[in-house]
């Protein structure tokens, strides 16, 4: 795959970086309805908390937060909760009003999700109170982010705060999806890397949408929710694998399909373990992690190896390719140091966008070169067959379609050959000029496809000779033919100065063991035998 010269990509990670931040700075323009923090005024075991935070709680504990809603709450509000793998019950003085338990079946693992819970009318005064537990100990302990407020602010929050990852894995499913289906019908059985590029890219865009907090409201499948981001993980380095070894670093071949296997036997690995009840999906994760960065290592090493020992170009332009991760990687870091964290949080996804319309306009360039050779086939295979003088077929294309006959049974039984000998056009030639001469020569083709065009081909095979492959043994028809072009050469010859004459012989396939060649001599004695009889009749 090619890709944009440096300056171009770094042009074009200038304007991407300048028009965000153009956009965050002048965002006070725009009414835009937030939801209130609830962050404040929270106590666990009857100290005050300040959410977010991290508490020591060992895995599968319940632990409770409680707090006193305020005058907010006279009129209904949503309070909006997000667990981390984790189960959550909601009290209002000490009633429960929301629960939901996770891991109670195959078809419902622990899934990270956003929980909108009603407080009804009238409730300010009373007590909240929200009961984490986790069967994870990374999870354990941790309570996110609280809000209260309508609906439609909470929605407005989660599409400024996370659409745009949502946009980014939408951009590289369509972009993939494009790329690699396309690329499946047109590649046939030749170059299919850009299939491999776009299946990529859609494995990818999966894990994407699994991690942009968004799923779970376009899905109400928890099966989904919690399985997708673990399942699509260890899937989508298998075609960037398949792709290296086979399109950039073919020296190291092995070594990258081995690699590659290891992330098919994993994936199997990851859905056997979780059938069998003996792992969840997130406790896969690790292993998953550990082939992800051992996959990296190695590539970057061949990579860098391949570029430097044997100057591999496509290994160079590889490497460049990730600069733009790259480039996007340091703003994030850059961002995270001065505090922006609702920025940075989509750097990397608006680098990996970058990287996937890269890939969409290579593969449009790619495209139109096979296009052009392609056309350019098509017109030198033309060239080869046609005829310059007549602009009609040559004797290449009447040996290739008399074997084409010759090898269908029904069309060989019905096949008359025609061959044809213009007189004189050594005369015209020498008298009155090649011009001249190429003008007999068209004029002789044209009335013999005139007659024949109904059922068959006409080619010119040679400097005065003509041929027909025509479809009817019919001798009726086969006379009609012969009188039309007697009258059609005569009228000709009469509005020309020298002699303008056709002779011709035909013959039909009688016997089973007759070739091409057998064939070609009973016409050719035919068509002698024609112009012996007409210049003794014109004596």
């Amino acid at each position: 795959m090619k890709v944009f010269r440096p300056y171009i990509m770094l042009i074009i990670t200038i304007l991407v970086f300048f028009t965000f931040f153009f956009v965050r700075r002048f965002e006070h323009l725009f009414v835009i309805d937030h939801p209130y923090s609830m962050n404040e005024g929270w106590t666990y075991d009857g100290e005050d908390i300040e959410l977010p935070i991290d508490l020591n709680i060992t895995k599968n504990t319940p632990y409770t937060i409680e707090t006193i809603l305020n005058e907010d709450f006279h009129e209904p509000k949503y309070v909006m909760i997000r667990t981390s793998l984790q189960n959550i019950t909601v009290k209002l003085d000490d009633v429960v009003i929301y629960q939901k338990e996770y891991g109670t079946s195959l078809l419902e693992p622990y899934a990270s999700m956003w929980h909108l819970v009603l407080m009804p009318r009238h409730v300010d005064g009373q007590t909240l109170s929200i009961t984490f537990s986790s069967p994870y100990s990374l999870m354990s302990g941790q309570i996110n982010e609280i809000s209260y407020g309508s609906e439609v602010m909470h929605y407005n929050y989660l599409i400024r705060s996370y659409g745009t990852r949502l946009v980014v894995s939408l951009l590289v499913f369509v972009i993939g999806l494009v790329v690699m289906i396309s690329d499946s019908i047109f590649s046939k059985n030749q170059d299919r890397g850009f299939t491999y590029a776009g299946l990529f890219a859609v494995l990818l865009s999966l894990w994407m949408f699994a991690e942009s907090r968004m799923m779970q409201f376009f899905t109400g499948s928890e099966l989904l929710i919690g399985s997708l981001a673990y399942l699509a993980l260890p899937l989508f380095p298998i075609p960037l694998l398949t792709y290296l070894s086979k399109y950039v670093l073919k020296h190291f071949q092995k070594a990258l399909d081995v690699m590659k296997y290891i992330f098919i036997v994993h994936f199997f690995f990851v859905c056997f373990v979780y059938l069998m009840n003996w792992m969840d999906f997130f406790q896969t994760v690790f292993f998953t992690q550990f082939w992800l960065v051992t996959a990296i290592i190695l590539a970057i090493i061949l990579l860098i190896r391949d570029a430097v020992t044997n100057h591999n170009q496509e290994a160079i332009k590889f490497i460049k390719a990730f600069m733009v991760l790259a480039i996007f990687a340091t703003f994030e870091l850059v961002g995270f140091a001065l505090g922006d964290f609702q920025s940075t949080s989509i750097f990397l996804s608006i680098g990996v966008a970058i990287l996937m319309i890269i890939l969409l306009i290579n593969y449009l360039r790619y495209v139109i070169e096979r296009m052009r050779l392609s056309h350019e086939k098509e017109l030198y295979e033309k060239l080869a067959y046609m005829d310059y003088v007549t602009q009609g077929q040559n004797r290449l294309a009447f040996e290739r379609d008399l074997d084409e006959i010759f090898k269908d049974t029904t069309k060989r039984e019905q096949l008359r050959l025609i061959v044809f000998d213009l007189d004189g056009l050594k005369t015209i030639n020498d008298v009155y000029g090649h011009v001249e001469g190429d003008k007999a020569i068209k004029q002789a083709f044209d009335i013999i496809t005139e007659a024949f065009k109904d059922n068959g081909m006409c080619y010119r095979i040679g400097g005065d000779e003509f041929a027909c492959l025509y479809q009817s043994t019919d001798e009726m028809i086969y006379e009609e033919k012969k009188k039309t072009i007697d009258e059609k050469t005569q009228i000709f010859e009469d509005a020309t100065p020298y002699h303008f004459g056709l002779s011709y012989g035909s013959a039909l396939v009688k016997q089973f063991d007759m070739n091409s060649k057998d064939l070609m001599h009973l016409a050719d004695l035919d068509m002698y035998q024609h112009k012996k009889n007409r210049k003794s009749s014109n004596t």
